[in-house]
């Protein structure tokens, strides 16, 4: 019985001596051997660790992606947010703050807010917001990998992928 491997628009012979593009006329005949019962069609192999990695890696970016919805991308900004929460926490337990020793808060005052303790208490709450939005989004991306990689093939892959809940701004 001879064996062709389905490739979308074209079979290829299982020995791979034979390319046919399914708009050519000996593809009619190749049906005809599959009806017959002389030849058949299958779907070729699938790499299920490939599509493990491929998934896992379009979780990665969307959960990258829903992160970048609520920071500003860039190591440099991540610098920066790091640098203001960590002045805020400091200028917060202060008795005696000043712009020298907390430069980037006092550069927020007037426009985050009027005074610098509520610039730190704003820049705190805006940590805050991040770090229980960025929590829900791991928590949701470790999940959907898990669940993807326990999948015994593709459906489940599939089926893994678009189960995962995101959570939302």
């Amino acid at each position: 019985m001879d064996t062709y491997i389905n490739k979308g628009d074209y079979v290829i012979s299982e020995d791979k001596t034979q390319t046919i593009p399914k708009a050519h006329w000996f593809y009619q005949d190749i049906l005809a051997d599959v009806a017959a019962g002389t030849a058949k069609i299958v779907e070729p192999a699938v790499d299920l660790p490939s599509v493990k990695s491929a998934a896992c890696n379009r979780i990665d970016a969307k959960a990258e992606a829903l992160r970048n919805t609520v920071l500003t991308p860039g190591s440099g900004q991540m610098a920066a947010y790091q640098t203001k929460e960590s002045q805020a926490t400091a200028l917060l337990a202060d008795a005696s703050p000043t712009s020298a020793k907390y430069p980037d808060i006092y550069n927020e005052v007037g426009i985050t807010a009027d005074t610098a303790t509520d610039v730190a208490k704003a820049v705190q709450a805006a940590a805050e917001g991040w770090r229980v939005f960025g929590r829900a989004v791991e928590k949701a991306r470790l999940a959907g990998k898990k669940a993807v990689n326990v999948a015994t093939d593709v459906a489940g892959v599939t089926a893994a992928e678009v189960a995962i809940v995101w959570p939302t701004v």
